[in-house]
């Protein structure tokens, strides 16, 4: 069985008001990860995300790069989180 992590991540590039959270979102679902994607102020994309560790990576490099109208130049890992065993499905905060 592989490791469960919950890391956030922070996506930078063209990451607002292309669709780019819908992107996000669609792929956790589709691996049945769980967490939050969410705008910041600043122009990135927060992501919340914990899972089994290979489900995390693929989906992490699924979600960099170009797009649709959307391109993540860059996906940083920014902390490794404790394993929340209540955290289940994954919303797009608004």
């Amino acid at each position: 069985m592989d490791p469960v992590v919950h890391w956030h991540c922070v996506a930078s590039g063209q990451v607002q008001g292309v669709n780019y959270r819908a992107r996000v979102a669609e792929s956790a679902r589709r691996r049945g990860l769980a967490g939050t994607v969410e705008n910041r102020w600043d122009g990135t994309v927060f992501i919340d995300v914990q899972g089994p560790e290979p489900e995390v990576q693929s989906f992490l490099d699924d979600i960099r790069g170009p797009r649709g109208m959307s391109h993540a130049s860059s996906v940083e890992r920014v902390a490794i989180r404790p394993v929340d065993p209540d955290l289940q499905g994954f919303d797009i905060v608004r």
